[in-house]
Parts: C-alpha cells; structure tokens; sequence
C-alpha cells in the first residue's frame, strides 16, 4: 500500500513538473509571437491581402487617369475627393476637399500638395461648374474673377473641365475629376485630328465613371 501511495506521488510531482514546464512553453510562445506580430514579421494573411487589394485599387486609379490625360491631351489630370475636416463652434460639419491622386505631362508642376484639405467655401463656383457643366471644357478667360479663377490662373491653365465621381446610384457625390489644359494649342492639336469636342467629353465621362467605380468598391469593402 505503501508502495502504491509512494507512485502515485510520483507521478502527481512528474505531472506539477510537466504541467509547469508546458506552461513556461506556452507563455514563451505566446509573447515571440506576439513580439513578433509588433515587429511585423509574421503577416496575417488577411492583412496581406488587404494591403494587396489597396495598392492594386489605387494603382488602377492612377492608370485610368493617366489614360484620360494622355487621351485628352491634358497637362494635369487629378482626382479630388470630399471629405469632413472637423466643425464650426454650432456643431455643424466643416466640408473640405482634397487630391488623392494626380497626373501631369512631364515639365508640368504637381499642385497635389497645396490641394489638400481645402474649404469647399472658398471654391463655390467650382461646385457651380461640376453641377451645371459636367465634362465641359471650360476657358478659364470666361470665368468671373473669383478664387477659381485665380487659383487656375496662378497655375498657368487656360482651360479645365470638371466631372462629378458619383456612387453607383448617381446620387451621392464623392468627389470629382479635374483636367487641366496649359495651352489651347493642345486642345487644337485633338480638333485637327477629327475629335470633336463632344467626343471629348463623352471620354472624360467615360473615364471619370471608370475611376469613380474605384473608389465605390473601396467604400463597399469599408
């Protein structure tokens, strides 16, 4: 009986000793591994994926507006979108816009930028044209002085048009397109090949359309 009593010891001290020890396993591994994770060094598989999707998302974007640059014969195409930037002391929210994505002819300067959270107040006859003129392309000799109009002049743009980015519904505005022509010459140049200036809307439409759907699959995803 003894004997038994004595085993029975023995074995409950091999398995404190066991239990112990795989405890001291366990715990070492759970902190290398989470030492690991802050290190970055072991990516989870989804947040590879995600980040993957992101970088061939906006790839995409920036492909399809050099495309529209190229094909239009602009010298500046970017993507500006809306955004809330904080708000006024009566609660209401401050509207802003920004440039999250750019395209210009070699030797033209990036204006991305100074185009960062920017007032939608200070540019209300911006809104005016993406409403009353979609894809239009406007000279910038025919606007009434006003902040658009400086800011493009400072800028060296003689023409621009501007083009809504809707949700698939055509309801909510997300932001617009923007193209930017340095010389009429450029525009003179499509005219003389046959392209009418109808045609050319009907390509910035298209296109804009084409990167808007971008941004609506992002949002989905969110």
């Amino acid at each position: 009986m003894k004997t038994i009593l004595e085993n029975m010891s023995n074995i409950k001290d091999f398995l404190l000793t066991f239990g112990e020890l795989l405890g001291v396993l366990v715990l070492g591994m759970g902190i290398g591994i989470a030492g690991a994770i802050r290190r970055k060094t072991i990516p989870f598989r989804w947040t590879a994926k995600k980040e993957e999707q992101f970088i061939q998302r906006h790839g995409r974007i920036h492909e399809l507006l050099t495309e529209l640059r190229l094909t239009v014969r602009a010298s500046r195409c970017m993507v500006y979108r809306f955004h809330n930037g904080g708000s006024f002391t009566d609660g209401t929210s401050i509207q802003r816009f920004s440039v999250t994505h750019e395209s210009c002819d070699g030797g033209v300067t990036s204006i991305m930028l100074e185009s960062q959270d920017v007032m939608l107040t200070r540019y209300i006859d911006l809104i005016h044209v993406m409403n009353d003129s979609p894809n239009k392309i406007i000279s910038v000799g025919s606007l009434s002085p006003s902040p658009l109009r400086s800011a493009l002049e400072i800028n060296s743009v003689e023409y621009f048009s501007v083009t809504p980015m809707r949700c698939s519904e055509s309801i909510v505005t997300i932001g617009f397109v923007c193209c930017h022509w340095a010389s009429a010459d450029l525009l003179d140049d499509i005219e003389k090949e046959g392209v009418s200036q109808k045609s050319l809307e009907t390509i910035i439409d298209d296109s804009v359309h084409n990167i808007a759907s971008c941004f609506i699959v992002e949002t989905k995803r969110q």
